[in-house]
């Protein structure tokens, strides 16, 4: 049977721990749709009915009925509410695309659209959980589901969603390093399922403004200017020395197997002379230029079994 080294093909362990990666990945994005569910359900829940126009704007309507019959109709859009006031207090939402009665008379009209909005988050500087400083930028997915809040309870919306997912991104990447070689949650290889933390921790500061976070991904990651040259040799010398653990690890393998199976075939060798072969085996296998090994052909070198 030919020859594998054990250490280049995926072990038992291996494979298991793919497969704890992928559940947990699942149960992570089972649990980011379920937040992202109850935020929806708590967005959309009913504030009370509308409370209509206020008592001054009703009489004045009636006394005013024929002009206010003609001056009081709106027209809504598709993806799109109409927040009324009246005489400062809110009166009503209308969400329903066509034309609407609204008594003008002291009537304040704020236009909100409902449609998915997209915001990109310059880039910005982050000192990740190993101290050292990245460039991040990202882009963030929402809309407004409940414009009553959207309009009433914060300034400028849009500005305010902005302003929460920057400080989510900060917040949230200071706990996490760039880059990891003990197998932890790291910016480089699981920049998804942190995109997915992060648009839940969004979710919880946006809530106020009646916006729904539906994604929020990292655009781009990278160290800062000032330390980039001295990580990038960093990680020329961990890959060449990874490099070289592969190769004397798959060398000493195979010149393992072949003791092995000269033994079974019933060729015998001193110490010495297994010495002697494997040195020639490491050096074709972990040598930087071509090799050329020194076989010695002398017959008191190998002995062959009766």
């Amino acid at each position: 049977m030919a020859y594998r080294p054990s250490k280049l093909l995926s072990s038992s362990d291996e494979v298991a721990a793919a497969a704890a990666a992928s559940e947990r990945d699942q149960l992570m994005l089972q649990n980011e749709r379920r937040h992202q569910e109850a935020a929806l359900r708590e967005l959309k829940a009913d504030d009370g009915r509308d409370p209509g126009s206020s008592p001054l704007a009703s009489v004045l309507g009636l006394a005013c009925f024929p002009f206010t019959a003609l001056l009081s109709w709106m027209s809504v859009d598709t993806n799109e509410e109409i927040i009324v006031l009246s005489f400062g207090q809110y009166a009503e939402t209308a969400r329903d695309p066509g034309l609407h009665f609204s008594n003008c008379f002291g009537r304040e009209v704020y236009r909100c659209s409902t449609k998915k909005r997209s915001i990109e988050l310059p880039k910005t500087t982050v000192i990740d959980s190993n101290g050292n400083p990245l460039i991040i930028s990202a882009v963030i997915v929402y809309q407004f589901v409940n414009t009553k809040r959207a309009i009433l309870e914060v300034e400028n919306a849009d500005g305010f969603v902005k302003s929460q997912a920057e400080c989510a991104l900060k917040q949230t990447l200071s706990h996490f390093p760039y880059e990891s070689h003990d197998g932890s949650p790291c910016l480089k290889t699981e920049a998804q399922q942190i995109g997915e933390h992060l648009s839940s921790k969004l979710q919880d500061k946006i809530s106020q403004a009646g916006a729904l976070a539906h994604s929020f991904q990292l655009k781009e990651i990278s160290y800062a200017p000032e330390i980039a040259s001295g990580m990038l040799k960093r990680q020329q010398a961990v890959a060449i020395i990874q490099a070289r653990q592969t190769i004397v690890e798959g060398a000493v393998d195979i010149a393992t197997h072949t003791l092995e199976k000269l033994s079974e075939n019933g060729i015998q060798m001193k110490n010495k002379e297994k010495s002697h072969l494997v040195t020639n085996l490491l050096t074709v296998f972990c040598g930087e230029g071509d090799s050329g090994p020194q076989v010695s052909t002398a017959s008191s070198y190998v002995r062959t079994s009766a």
